[in-house]
């Protein structure tokens, strides 16, 4: 399949003016900041590590901004535009001329990505910490792979779903799930190793390690989980165009 980059700016341009004159898809991201500067000035500043119970201020702020930003606004700025095409017909044009799927979906892919990575980079200093603290590289490194997971199950929500209303509603507890993780494997020690098998949880382990004394370090588990989520959901991408399309 051929890739033409001319066609992939101007969908990829399109796609950005749309998402940014969108108030619903652009407060996700917003929300997130606010609440990490609202988060960061109301909770007292602790870092405790007692009777195997570890807290830190910093770490539990910035694991909830990442995770509400590249969850719930990373899921919505995907499903949200795309059901909106559907029901405006603005889709179908596209895909009856001569943009071909995977045009479309790396055209789309690219202005939200870039919105979540600005915002994730820009939480590090909302949140309080410092570039050095944070790790740069593997806090890029993580974030954008979770970023790249979350647009991909908005695509596979906004596929499966007719529109904006059934995309709402499929959106609505899948975010919630995503976003509670940080507090569940705080409250809920049971279920903590469950949950570190999921790309959330993979955000929160490391927003706590990166604040402990060793630092995060790079490993097996961690890895495996983004790169399995990236596999899957991909792979349920692909499977949903070729059975529905984008447009159905």
């Amino acid at each position: 399949m051929k890739v033409s980059f001319r066609k992939i700016r101007a969908i990829a341009g399109m796609k950005l003016q749309t998402i940014l004159n969108n108030t619903g898809v652009m407060l996700g991201p917003l929300l997130a900041l606010g609440f990490v500067f609202a988060l960061k000035n109301i909770m007292p500043d602790l870092d405790v590590n007692k009777n195997g119970v570890s807290f830190s201020t910093n770490a539990f702020v910035l694991s909830f901004g990442i995770v509400f930003n590249i969850a719930i606004a990373g899921i919505s700025m995907s499903s949200g535009p795309l059901a909106e095409e559907k029901e405006k017909n603005t889709l179908r044009v596209l895909m009856t001329s001569s943009v071909n799927g995977l045009e479309y979906l790396i055209g789309t892919l690219l202005p939200p990505l870039l919105i979540l990575i600005t915002v994730n980079i820009v939480m590090i200093p909302v949140s309080g910490s410092s570039f050095g603290e944070v790790q740069f590289g593997s806090y890029l490194l993580i974030t954008t792979a979770a970023s790249i997971i979350s647009l991909l199950i908005g695509y596979i929500i906004g596929i499966f779903t007719k529109n904006q209303a059934q995309t709402s509603l499929l959106t609505m507890p899948i975010t919630l799930l995503l976003t509670s993780v940080p507090a569940i494997k705080l409250l809920q020690e049971d279920l903590s190793d469950m949950l570190n098998y999921t790309y959330t949880g993979v955000l929160t382990n490391y927003s706590n390690r990166i604040f402990s004394e060793s630092g995060y370090q790079w490993n097996l588990t961690d890895s495996s989980v983004l790169f399995g989520w990236f596999v899957i959901t991909l792979g349920i991408f692909i499977y949903a165009y070729k059975k529905n399309g984008l447009d159905h």
